[in-house]
């Protein structure tokens, strides 16, 4: 084994399998075609570091894996998966709290709301109260179930990134000096990976796929060939660090990446629950992580791609021995990585331009169609305003509109300013548009 093979023994204790003994029971139960979707492929037999002996028993010895095209099936599993575990989630375990949290009974949002109704149905003077009054409940209990179900899909979101999130720490904290240009290049190539950070690379690229899955079959929005291009690159790049042996330099770019997928969603499940103060904080907070991590910290990562990569690797082509590096291959992951870099670029500054916007009072709208599901930083930005419009407004705005969409969202035919930026993610979403007008902000919920 070669001295990078066992360098990597040295610097994991992950367990000789990623399940249980019944799992592997199961595994092994199962047709050997089968097998391949529910197990890890390719294991090499465990041994101990090598500046140990054979019988030290207080070091565990590491399985590892190499790599080839059964990985594929993991792949599958995993995209399936997601998509299962998505729907029955949103469906009956996330969608329970926001239910109970905006009951009429509780709420006092909603109280200050009915009170308004039943004031403008007594002054009419029309005879229509009760025609008026069915059709504000049907708005309300419609506008309740979009809540729900955007906030469902925000918990969702947030629950996937947190957990990947810490997996790509775990990983990279297992690595000594896990920054520096030796451990990102200097061990090239990494043939042969832990379990867990196999899965991980294998489970991040079946999220990706889940994705273009989500994107393509949900109601599609004006941007949706930017967001399907996007997935495109993610794709390419998590498929072509796998296969090259450039693993390290991936799991943190994915590390840099996720976290703002984190308070992202955290952010509009406070904004959901109408508490505002939680909400503009953890904005500000995701504007910052964003200028931390996918700013500056992709910035540092190019950087050293260009410019330490070649001094730590030579250039040669010799797939017998896993080394994939000449000047083709490495122009092709420095341009893909300025790429993901622009676009990160362009979808900060439309955060930034909206959210000072909205700070002035100006207001802005997506200038995207209606047609939403669920999104996440890179998809849209929903400002820190919307925490601030209350119910009564929104449905009073929603009243002299007089409808619904087919899909159940709110109608605005405001003249608005029309903010042509878009910021697009790892969640398809929905949108919400913020209104300037007379001084006040109003909020629509698409």
């Amino acid at each position: 084994m070669s001295t990078t093979s066992s360098s990597i023994l040295s610097l994991s204790s992950f367990p000789t399998s990623l399940f249980s003994s019944h799992s592997i029971t199961f595994v092994h139960k199962l047709p050997p075609p089968l097998q391949p979707f529910f197990s890890l492929s390719y294991p090499i037999p465990p041994l101990p570091p090598q500046n140990l002996s054979n019988d030290d028993p207080t070091i565990p010895y590491t399985t590892l894996y190499s790599k080839g095209y059964k990985d594929a099936c993991i792949v599958i599993t995993c995209a399936v998966g997601f998509t299962l575990l998505r729907a029955v989630l949103i469906r009956y375990v996330f969608s329970a709290f926001p239910r109970w949290w905006l009951d009429p009974g509780r709420h006092s949002i909603k109280k200050e709301m009915n009170s308004e109704v039943e004031q403008r149905n007594h002054g009419n003077g029309h005879g229509n109260g009760l025609h008026s009054n069915e059709r504000e409940e049907r708005l309300t209990r419609r506008r309740r179930e979009h809540i729900v179900s955007r906030f469902s899909e925000q918990a969702w979101s947030f629950c996937y990134c947190a957990i990947v999130w810490s997996t790509g720490m775990t990983i990279l904290r297992r690595i000594p000096n896990r920054l520096s240009p030796e451990q990102l290049w200097g061990t090239y190539p990494v043939r042969y990976l832990p379990g867990l950070t196999k899965m991980y690379y294998l489970g991040q690229l079946g999220w990706w796929f889940h994705q273009i899955y989500v994107l393509n079959t949900e109601q599609r929005r004006t941007d949706h060939w930017q967001m399907f291009s996007h997935h495109i690159l993610t794709i390419c790049l998590i498929v072509g660090s796998y296969a090259a042996h450039f693993t390290r330099v991936g799991t943190l770019i994915h590390v840099l990446m996720d976290f703002c997928d984190i308070i992202f969603p955290l952010a509009k499940i406070f904004r959901y629950l109408s508490l505002t103060l939680l909400c503009d904080l953890t904005f500000v907070v995701f504007l910052v992580s964003w200028l931390v991590s996918r700013e500056i910290g992709l910035l540092l990562v190019i950087k050293t791609s260009f410019f330490d990569a070649p001094n730590y690797i030579a250039y040669k082509w010799s797939p017998e021995q896993g080394h994939y590096f000449k000047p083709s291959t490495y122009r092709a992951f420095i341009t893909m990585e300025c790429i993901l870099l622009i676009l990160q670029t362009v979808w900060f500054y439309a955060a930034c331009l909206v959210a000072v916007r909205v700070a002035r009072g100006l207001g802005a709208e997506d200038s995207r169609s209606d047609d939403g599901i669920e999104d996440t930083p890179e998809r849209e930005l929903e400002t820190i305003s919307s925490c601030h419009t209350s119910m009564p407004v929104a449905e009073e705005h929603d009243k002299k509109n007089d409808g619904l969409h087919n899909d159940g969202d709110l109608q605005d035919n405001d003249n608005t300013t029309t903010m042509n930026n878009k910021v697009g993610s790892r969640e398809n979403g929905d949108s919400t548009a913020v209104n300037g007008v007379g001084g006040r902000i109003r909020k629509r919920l698409v």
